[in-house]
């Protein structure tokens, strides 16, 4: 259909202030723009709410594009403040110059395709004019050096159309020129090789793709292993992604292998995007302080994150397939294996050898030696946070059952009680990792 008023005008003013600030940046000092973006922001904010800023901010209800828009430019310009002055200026243009592109050519009827990942849908045709307009902006804003590199073009494109695609109200307003400034950041502190990512990515993609069709992930619960896949590809070193992929592969397996056992039919291994998440959320966190700080003890944290995860998974798929009855917590009495907040001789022995072996094999690939005393910390806190798990999944998941947000009955894709549980369970981890570097070195 063609585009509404609103919408045009809405995307004009969008293009024309995007314009006015590329001008900028070559006629201010970086002190001034900054305060422009910032001060041009803080009115976004303030107007919203206001009936008579209405064609300049709504285009539907849904719509926050306008908030994300100038959060968006200021959190890249601020990211790229130490860089050369092409990276703001490309990711800028990206957003400007390619996102209304795509808006445009998206209009058009015949032989377009819809599709949607999240909440915003997008066109084929829109999507090829965006990638059209973003290698434009590739050759004109950025040094031949860079783009003599196929590799670095073809990953880079791809990181651009990911941010487009992943859209929820407007917000690839954010997510692509932050997004971009991130990659250029990145890009020029650790250098990659772009080869290898590239590569990667491809087999990351087809890996994602095949376990969402196998039913071990949904649709979301791919694409944000997919995510977390390139975000720890894009840290120095593939030992981050080992353990995670260790974590994942042996408790997909373990769950089909604990689900065919016992004849049960279901989701099985069919995770989403929650509990990817909250399985690796606290992981993340710590890699990211350890890019921000360089301090080793982050390193620590995210072998225990993900032992603690890896713990309670096979805790939880090993135990019934030895030990048909498991010891409640909750009611302190034996009950049918699986129940939650119970715990079993083969259960036990599962979470220590989870916890074990990822503590092993991540302090082996990070330090390069073998540390009997750290590993061994590791091991045990990570049991510890399982079995602290086990706790919450006895006491409080029972409760949060009964919160009328749980009981209105959520898509496949939508958080659970658990979820929660895992989350607060595998947190404590970092704590009891703490505790013991500080009683024990």
């Amino acid at each position: 259909m063609p585009l509404s008023v609103p919408l045009l005008i809405r995307k004009s003013i969008h293009f024309f202030t995007g314009m006015l600030i590329l001008v900028l940046t070559w006629l201010l000092e970086r002190e001034v723009l900054l305060w422009l973006i910032v001060g041009g922001t803080l009115f976004s904010f303030a107007t919203f709410r206001y009936q008579r800023f209405y064609l300049l901010h709504k285009t539907s209800d849904a719509s926050l594009g306008t908030l994300f828009y100038p959060l968006g430019i200021l959190g890249a310009y601020l990211l790229l403040w130490s860089l050369p002055l092409y990276y703001f200026q490309a990711s800028l243009m990206v957003l400007i110059l390619s996102d209304t592109l795509a808006n445009l050519i998206g209009q058009i009827k015949n032989g377009n395709g819809k599709f949607r990942i999240l909440r915003d849908s997008k066109s084929m045709h829109g999507i090829a004019g965006y990638v059209a307009a973003s290698l434009v902006v590739f050759f004109v804003f950025l040094p031949l050096h860079l783009l003599a590199n196929p590799f670095y073009v073809f990953f880079l494109l791809a990181l651009a159309v990911t941010f487009e695609v992943l859209s929820w109200r407007g917000s690839d307003n954010f997510s692509i020129p932050f997004g971009m400034a991130v990659f250029f950041y990145l890009s020029v502190v650790y250098q990659p090789d772009y080869r290898m990512l590239s590569v990667v990515m491809v087999l990351l993609t087809a890996g994602s793709f095949v376990l969402y069709h196998q039913q071990m992930l949904t649709l979301q619960g791919a694409l944000a292993a997919w995510l977390l896949g390139n975000y720890l590809l894009a840290l120095p070193g593939f030992q981050w992604i080992v353990p995670v992929l260790l974590f994942f592969f042996s408790s997909v397996l373990f769950t089909r292998i604990s689900a065919s056992k016992r004849q049960k039919k279901g989701r099985g291994g069919n995770r989403n995007a929650w509990q990817v998440t909250a399985n690796i959320l606290w992981a993340v966190v710590s890699s990211a302080l350890w890019l921000a700080t360089g301090n080793d003890v982050f390193v620590i944290l995210f072998i225990a994150y993900v032992a603690a995860v890896t713990s309670d998974t096979w805790a939880s798929e090993i135990g019934p397939l030895f030990n048909p009855r498991s010891f409640s917590l909750a009611h302190m009495r034996w009950h049918k294996a699986g129940v939650t907040g119970g715990v079993s001789p083969a259960g036990t022995l599962a979470a220590l050898a989870g916890a074990f072996v990822i503590a092993a094999v991540s302090w082996w690939l990070f330090f390069g030696q073998w540390n009997t005393g750290m590993i061994a910390l590791i091991t045990v806190a990570a049991f510890l946070a399982c079995f602290a798990d086990t706790l919450l999944g006895a006491f409080v998941e029972p409760r949060l059952l009964k919160m009328p947000f749980f009981r209105k009955g959520h898509s496949p894709e939508a958080i659970t009680p658990n979820d929660l549980v895992n989350l607060g369970g595998s947190l404590t981890a970092g704590f009891f990792v703490w505790l013991g570097m500080g009683l024990f070195f």
